[in-house]
């Protein structure tokens, strides 16, 4: 069970980009909105990265009024598979685009992106 469980990781952290969520959320747990700004990703895109994430156990999401803020789960770094994944992270931490991201991360804040809360789409009413 172990060597499928590093084969499911090894092929998700293989995308740059989610290698990238991965790393800001290590620096602190982030919204939507902080994450694209931070790796300056559209949010389409972020919210299929996010989805492939969560769907293999890599990212836990819970709702904080009317966002929903994204972390790295407990326990995420333990057992085979965990090893595995600290090893990978400690290595691109070493990089410099991805330094870059971490500093991004760092000073994002919602409340300069998207005000108290999040913009709700007004549907145009029916004719």
């Amino acid at each position: 069970m172990a060597i499928t469980q590093i084969a499911r990781l090894l092929d998700v952290v293989s995308e740059p980009s989610r290698l990238r969520i991965l790393l800001a959320l290590s620096i602190r747990r982030m919204c939507v909105c902080e994450l694209c700004a931070a790796l300056d990703l559209k949010q389409t895109a972020m919210s299929q990265h996010l989805r492939v994430l969560r769907n293999c156990g890599l990212v836990a999401h819970r709702k904080n009024g009317l966002w929903v803020d994204y972390e790295l789960p407990e326990g995420l770094l333990s057992g085979p598979s965990g090893r595995v994944l600290k090893t990978i992270l400690a290595e691109a931490q070493k990089d410099e685009s991805i330094q870059k991201d971490r500093k991004a991360a760092a000073k994002v804040d919602r409340r300069e992106l998207c005000g108290d809360a999040p913009k709700r789409r007004i549907r145009a009413p029916h004719a």
